[in-house]
């Protein structure tokens, strides 16, 4: 791993190990299918996540969003994320067990739906209701798309959250939890988190958001022209501050589309490290977040945007902030 700054705060890049095994404890091992933010077709939103055992990956991944998966599993074996005599098409049908789909545009679910085909039966597709009724009604509609869901040709099924429940609940086939919260991607409509548990040890979490735009941005025009904000991210950040003040939140993936001169009204349901670090010091403000890992993602792939990103990170906090920002194919170990 390579660092590139200690203070105040300690940025790096993910880079591979050379075989998927790590010597320092870990709960989680994650793999980058895909992490911009749009226009690169073959490297959008898509995270494995799995658990580890003695500090080795166990074999059944989720996969959070899936905007590229096929290309991404094959970058994997070229950096030795995953080992060399991976069959990408066996791991594909046997090893990823559910997606979790944080909302429906293209770029967090184009590359599922392609392999959809090839796909093994009984997986789940999970997600909010407002997710799952576009994928069902747009997507899996024998139109747009084969109808691949459970009244169709039943290679999956849906499981729909309660972003209104406290309790995380289990992902078959799987030793992983999960609990969904609300976003705002220009309100009126929603994307969503997820917080990840092992089932087997209560002490582990992650947190992944799809999209989101900023609180102080994301507002709802009423129809009688009345103004509301919904602020579902200090929400979010009030009911996972136990878990950081337990020392359990091992990471927080969340999204920075564009550098910080990007005005607020074209953000599009976006944030820019100005805003990240906004709602990094209200999480923080409960308790320290130094040593959760904060890995950046859905970094737009425009000229200089990513090193901009890096460096306005970088010169812009008086916080220990722990950054990560991801490459494709190349693991991280939480």
């Amino acid at each position: 791993m390579l660092i590139l700054s200690f203070l105040p705060f300690i940025i790096s890049i993910a880079t591979t190990e050379s075989t998927p095994t790590k010597s320092i404890p870990s709960s989680f091992y994650v793999i980058p299918l895909g992490t911009t933010g749009g226009l690169e077709e073959n490297n959008l939103s898509a995270y494995l996540i799995t658990s580890t055992t003695d500090n080795t990956p166990n074999s059944a991944y989720i996969s959070l969003d899936g905007g590229t998966i096929r290309h991404g599993l094959q970058i994997a074996v070229q950096k030795n994320s995953l080992s060399s005599d991976t069959d990408v098409e066996t791991f594909f049908r046997e090893q990823i067990k559910a997606y979790l789909i944080s909302h429906a545009h293209l770029d967090h679910n184009s590359g599922f739906l392609l392999n959809t085909p090839n796909d093994k039966s009984g997986k789940f597709i999970i997600g909010l209701n407002e997710t799952i009724t576009i994928i069902q009604d747009h997507y899996f509609n024998n139109q747009a798309w084969a109808d691949f869901g459970p009244a169709g040709l039943k290679t999956y099924d849906y499981q729909i959250l309660d972003p209104s429940s406290t309790n995380s609940v289990p992902i078959a086939n799987t030793d992983l939890n999960v609990r969904i919260f609300r976003l705002c991607h220009t309100c009126p409509y929603l994307s969503s988190a997820f917080l990840i548990s092992r089932r087997d040890q209560s002490n582990a979490s992650v947190l992944y958001l799809g999209d989101t735009g900023p609180d102080d941005v994301e507002k709802i025009v009423q129809p009688d022209n009345t103004t509301s904000f919904p602020r579902y991210l200090d929400k979010m950040w009030k009911d996972i501050k136990p878990l950081v003040i337990a020392d359990q939140l091992k990471a927080i993936f969340i999204e920075v589309s564009y550098p910080s001169e990007r005005p607020d009204n074209l953000l599009f349901g976006h944030l820019t490290p100005k805003w990240l670090l906004e709602e990094l010091k209200k999480l923080n403000a409960y308790h320290s977040i130094e040593k959760v890992k904060i890995i950046v993602t859905h970094i737009k792939p425009e000229k200089g945007a990513r090193e901009k990103i890096i460096e306005q990170l970088k010169n812009n906090s008086n916080q220990h902030f722990n950054f990560i920002f991801p490459q494709q194919g190349e693991a991280i170990w939480l």
